[in-house]
């Protein structure tokens, strides 16, 4: 009677366990060349999407170094659900390319991590969290051309010691919060950029110092610099509907108060908007050569955070 009792418990056991194995998810796949790609898989050497991919519930697909990947027009689409990560994920890559690929569904659409000197050109992400997300400490990538709009959060996010990337000639529109975002960063250039219908600000940058933003078209929203953000050069910016918003932080956690200080706005113009300059909380921060349409108040000033806004300045003259 033992000896049943056992041999019917130890049945009922290797049932479960053969049926967890059976939902067990397969090892993603290594693709490229003559091996196509499905979702989850990885690239190595350069893949060429022959028809769009998804719906992918984890990632659409990782690019490794020095690998190529090419959509060919063609979209990954994820589930638009919690586990739906990443759309294409190149992580602690280096020298990889992604390009003509759409990307949507996904909490980031195109994420990179660590590593650097990646490629990301000619795509298109939208409806995702994040349109592209650049972090943790990945240095000298080149995001250009690329078409972000209507995420629900960022459009381009480049976050912490991410530093000393390039933004160049991208088509940032409508995405809910900012469209582009640096925290923490350090010697990036964002440059030719067309960015318009952010929620909260065309350029968001905070604790940031020494970025170069040159030639980029704004339009119906501020170029925002706030907490310790400093040595940041803008030049030959065009505004329209929203000017230069210079403002102290006060971190949530710790309660101390940071000031942005020796900032310099350098020609372009302003149109259109009710302030082309304000100062709460910041100092020596300096405008020099900008044209205006004579619409906008020079520059409101007030105290924030304990600190006048001192030594700042401003010259403008009429816009062409």
């Amino acid at each position: 009677m033992r000896s049943s009792r056992w041999s019917s418990s130890a049945a009922l056991l290797c049932a479960a366990l053969a049926s967890l194995v059976a939902v067990r998810p397969a090892r993603a796949a290594v693709c490229g060349g003559a091996v196509p790609c499905a979702c989850g898989d990885t690239v190595k050497g350069t893949a060429v999407l022959a028809a769009d991919l998804g719906v992918c519930k984890g990632i659409g697909l990782a690019i490794v170094s020095g690998s190529v990947l090419d959509c060919a027009g063609h979209t990954v689409t994820g589930s638009d659900k919690p586990g739906a990560w990443y759309g294409l994920k190149v992580d602690s890559a280096t020298g990889a390319t992604v390009r003509n690929c759409k990307v949507t569904l996904f909490r980031r659409g195109i994420r990179i991590r660590g590593g650097g000197k990646n490629v990301i050109t000619g795509n298109e992400s939208f409806k995702n969290r994040y349109g592209i997300d650049v972090a943790a400490a990945t240095t000298q990538n080149r995001i250009e051309n690329n078409s972000v709009h209507d995420n629900r959060d960022e459009g381009i996010h480049l976050g912490t010691r991410a530093n000393q990337n390039s933004v160049l000639g991208n088509q940032l529109v409508h995405n809910k919060n900012e469209n582009l975002y640096l925290l923490e960063v350090q010697g990036s250039n964002v440059s030719g950029n067309v960015i318009s219908r952010g929620g909260k600000a065309a350029i968001y940058v905070k604790h940031s110092d020494n970025n170069s933003f040159s030639n980029n078209t704004l339009s119906d929203g501020p170029a925002q610099v706030r907490g310790d953000s400093s040595g940041n050069v803008f030049t030959g910016n065009r505004l329209t509907g929203a000017g230069y918003f210079f403002e102290a932080y006060q971190d949530p956690t710790t309660l101390v108060w940071t000031f942005p200080h020796d900032n310099t706005v350098d020609g372009g113009s302003i149109k259109r908007a009710a302030n082309c300059f304000r100062f709460f909380g910041a100092y020596d921060n300096h405008a020099k050569g900008v044209g205006t349409d004579g619409e906008c108040v020079p520059a409101l000033m007030g105290a924030l955070g304990g600190q006048e806004p001192t030594g700042n300045t401003v010259d403008l003259v009429p816009a062409h």
